[in-house]
């Protein structure tokens, strides 16, 4: 068998999709697994043993872009195209591929692009995508699965990482975090001052080294909020995606918001603690290395992008340091130290 997986972005959900190779090859031992996604993302693929070939396509590239990548997609002759990302460009990737199986979400409202389309399972991320592997499972059992997301960054990523560790004086015995304050979505993202408190206790309570780090396009959040930094907490110097993975997997704990660094944490075996405003929990990896903290509101989980409350988005502003302090602590000690 000969299969192709697209998942186009977010970053997030690219690593969240990075099971689906290893599981579809417990299926197929002998099987060919490729993968689609967007340029910034294929760092993140390389070096995955899962994964025999990486495709990119780029929105920029307009339909010319889109018409080339078909192409390439009809001339590798798939057996079967696993569409997760459920949009108009990767349907249409789907729609011409060529593939017997042109697999889609059961609930999705653009049928006419699959002629594959298994219910979609509830519960978690990595559970809701292991729905597009039932058509080649007569025995489908969910409980078999492994959901948890892997990535393997390339030795030269790690080169790079250990140079900026470097570089700030943070050596392999230190306690390394990574920090990871920043959203796109206000609704998702922790109080600034919150964060900086969070880092002021690490570093006096357990002598913690702390790497604040942030993506494309949140420099500007980054430098407003975080340009007077306390003793032993560093900004993340501009890295390639891959370097950046690997700046996190150095680390000893990953202290954020829900998002894409979150998940390169867990893919690496990172313990993760994690702030939730208007999600679910359930982004959070089931595992006693990964847990999460909430206020609790009635409203949670809202799933939006905007406060229908105050504009001070009283789930994240409300969840002060102090409210998680007991938690955080507890967390360190049974599954960071342990």
């Amino acid at each position: 068998m000969k299969f192709l997986i697209i998942q186009l972005y977010q970053t997030g959900d690219v690593v969240l999709t990075t099971h689906i190779p290893r599981e579809l090859k417990k299926l197929y031992p002998d099987a060919q697994v490729d993968f689609l996604t967007f340029p910034v993302n294929r760092q993140l693929l390389e070096n995955n043993p899962f994964i025999t070939d990486i495709l990119t396509t780029s929105k920029k590239d307009g339909i010319k872009g889109l018409i080339k990548t078909i192409r390439q997609i009809r001339k590798n002759r798939y057996d079967a195209v696993l569409d997760l990302h459920n949009n108009p460009r990767s349907g249409y990737c789907t729609l011409f591929s060529g593939a017997k199986y042109r697999v889609g979400y059961g609930s999705t409202s653009r049928k006419f692009f699959y002629n594959t389309l298994p219910k979609r399972l509830s519960g978690s991320a990595g559970e809701i995508k292991l729905s597009l592997i039932q058509p080649f499972d007569k025995n489908f059992d969910i409980s078999k699965y492994y959901t948890k997301p892997e990535i393997h960054p390339a030795p030269e990523y790690f080169q790079a990482a250990d140079e900026v560790l470097k570089n700030y004086g943070i050596s392999d015995t230190d306690f390394l975090v990574t920090l990871s304050p920043t959203h796109k979505r206000a609704t998702r993202r922790w109080t600034a001052r919150h964060f900086l408190d969070t880092a002021k206790y690490l570093t006096q309570a357990h002598r913690a080294k702390i790497v604040i780090t942030y993506g494309p396009g949140e420099e500007d959040y980054i430098h407003e909020h975080f340009s007077d930094l306390p003793e032993n907490v560093y900004l993340m110097p501009p890295m390639p995606m891959g370097a950046f993975a690997a700046l996190i997997g150095r680390a000893k704990l990953h202290i954020g918001n829900d998002s894409a660094p979150h998940h390169i944490a867990t893919a690496q075996n990172v313990p993760t603690f994690i702030i939730i405003g208007s999600t679910s929990a359930g982004w959070v990896y089931n595992s006693p290395q990964h847990t999460w903290a909430s206020l609790g509101m009635e409203c949670q989980p809202c799933k939006k992008a905007e406060c229908k409350i105050s504009p001070d988005i009283p789930c994240m502003s409300g969840l002060t340091f102090d409210k998680i302090k007991d938690k955080l602590e507890n967390f360190i000690q049974h599954a960071v130290k342990k």
